[in-house]
């Protein structure tokens, strides 16, 4: 049996998307150090947001080790993985990101991590707590068996160009969508209507909408990314239409 040819622009284009979606619903990660003393790796379970470009986010404990490598050694390699899927975890999608990792006092970054991990809140204010970001400068992406792709950061990376008319307008569109109802968002989300599931939307970018019910993440992806708020809107009420029901 003859194979079909494979559409190298087609199987890029998939691995961008499966990358993207990867960093946008990951709520934890398995984030490697080194440390400074001995040169030796040293690999931990952290939690994990989207920054309005898709870099990780993190809140950590400076009295953490694997923060107090990073004091030092600002380098670290973060690994992202679906949730748990039937068959060879090895046969779906991951994404490492490797670069260096900061704190950083962004206004937006608490707003965009206590939404994506709300339990947080019990600890964000501690004192030796932190906010911090990836920034990322190497992509390693493996779709599973047979489905390695060169990334770049540009791929996976989001414009940044409509950053600040999206964040102005954020609040109100979050809202508008949230008034529509339990049965809409819970259809945005890609599930049915549930007592049990109360779903809400929790956080915009150009590509598209985050959704939360508790800690269970959902994701609409737009077709191509909203260069302002109007375009945003009209990208969601055309992505929303029919997967909303």
């Amino acid at each position: 049996m003859v194979k079909a040819p494979v559409d190298p622009e087609a199987t890029h284009a998939a691995a961008v998307a499966d990358a993207k979606r990867l960093m946008r619903l990951a709520r934890v990660g398995a984030l490697a150090t080194l440390d400074p003393n001995t040169g030796a790796p040293l690999t931990t379970l952290v939690g994990v947001a989207s920054d309005f470009d898709g870099a990780p986010l993190f809140l950590m404990s400076t009295l953490a080790r694997h923060t107090k490598h990073l004091t030092r050694d600002s380098r670290a390699s973060l690994l992202l993985t679906g949730e748990p899927e039937r068959g060879d975890p090895l046969n779906h999608p991951r994404v490492t990101l490797n670069g260096v990792i900061e704190k950083t006092v962004e206004p937006r970054t608490r707003g965009r991590y206590l939404k994506r991990n709300p339990k947080a809140k019990l600890y964000a204010d501690f004192s030796d707590f932190a906010f911090f970001r990836l920034a990322i400068a190497s992509v390693h992406f493996n779709g599973g068996f047979g489905r390695a792709d060169a990334l770049t950061t540009g791929d996976i990376l989001s414009s940044r160009e409509a950053e600040p008319d999206l964040i102005q307008a954020e609040p109100k569109l979050l809202d508008e969508i949230n008034a529509r109802g339990d049965a809409f968002l819970a259809g945005v989300a890609g599930h049915r209507p549930s007592v049990r599931r109360v779903w809400r939307a929790i956080g915009l970018d150009p590509d598209g909408l985050d959704l939360a019910c508790g800690a269970l993440p959902a994701r609409l992806t737009f077709f191509r990314p909203a260069r302002d708020a109007a375009a945003w809107r009209a990208l969601f009420e055309r992505a929303s239409t029919g997967v909303a029901g």
